[in-house]
């Protein structure tokens, strides 16, 4: 996947595609079913890195955007190495993808009634409920390894996610699903080739951007069941069908605790660590925010990520 030097590459497998390419014959995006992956030997080529792992503690909705997009921006310049984030919600928040419509998709004066903040995320994808969930992003560039094409980053970030819940005992593998052309709202309510999967449930729902040669990965794990409660905030014609889409969702999906009861968030965050140190063979080393990443990170609150309409922005598709 080769973007052009203003490009933005929106690679949606964060639940279904928005635009229309994730998977097609026109893209050649995934073209192949992906079983089990073995982190033995991934990232043999680099050894003994120093990336960066920031634990930036528990933010507003708007802000945690903000930050992975500051990170994004400060790694393309050089300033900051390779970043993986992980962080919590002030409160109960959903996010959207990019291009999601929030007139057609979110019930807006029900999330107002339960206190529930929206965001639109940078990355593509399905809505996603920040609730009793662990969430992540990674910032990384092909001058530190990452192959070029969809199929090929996704593959060699999933290493680390797979070896992140190996550590919590978890056995998961890539799903080899295609993506469905009646998407749902909800990120989790399906899995596409690209999801992380365990006993056939979906855990891992993950998305990217790429900007020049380097990529921003969001992505999250439910820790425990808070489908009903996301569900109400979603627009259906009927309870009916909102009922039937609840119940396909719980079919196809299921929180950590079901696979590892007693992992806590800080038991993740540190597989995560460690998960990603060895896949990509390079130790993630404890740090902070620079001084101008909090800044670029103010900015973008008040300019873009209090407001949903960013979405119009103009992006090219590569």
């Amino acid at each position: 996947m080769e973007g052009g030097k203003d490009a933005d590459c929106i690679i949606e497998v964060w639940g279904f595609q928005q635009q229309g390419f994730l998977g097609t014959d026109r893209r050649n995006c995934f073209p192949a079913r992906f079983t089990e992956l073995s982190v033995l030997g991934a990232g043999e080529q680099r050894m003994h890195e120093l990336y960066r792992f920031i634990d930036t503690q528990v933010q507003d909705a708007a802000m945690n955007m903000a930050i992975d997009e500051a990170v994004h921006t400060h790694h393309l310049r050089g300033d900051v190495p390779p970043t993986l984030r992980v962080f919590r919600w002030e409160q109960p928040s959903i996010s959207l993808g990019r291009f999601q419509s929030v007139e057609r998709e979110i019930e807006s004066e029900r999330c107002q009634q339960l206190g529930v903040a929206l965001v639109r995320r940078p990355t593509g994808g399905r809505a996603v409920y920040h609730r009793d969930e662990f969430t992540y992003s990674i910032v990384i560039g092909k001058r530190y390894g990452v192959p070029a094409g969809v199929v090929a980053a996704y593959t060699y970030l999933a290493l680390g996610l797979l070896a992140a819940l190996q550590d919590l005992g978890v056995r998961a593998e890539l799903s080899g699903e295609r993506v469905s052309k009646h998407p749902s709202a909800a990120c989790f309510a399906s899995s596409t080739q690209a999801d992380l999967t365990s006993g056939g449930f979906k855990l891992v729902g993950s998305a990217q951007v790429w900007k020049d040669d380097a990529l921003l990965q969001q992505g999250s794990l439910p820790l425990d069941d808070r489908a009903a409660e996301f569900f109400s905030m979603l627009r259906y014609p009927n309870e009916e069908v909102r009922e039937e889409a609840l119940a396909l969702y719980r079919e196809k999906t299921t929180p950590l605790h079901t696979f590892a009861p007693t992992a806590s968030w800080e038991d993740v965050a540190a597989a995560f660590r460690s998960g990603f140190s060895t896949a990509l063979r390079a130790e993630f080393v404890p740090g902070e925010l620079s001084a101008s990443e909090w800044e670029l990170a103010r900015q973008l609150v008040e300019e873009k990520y209090n407001k949903l309409e960013w979405r119009k922005e103009k992006v090219r598709l590569v």
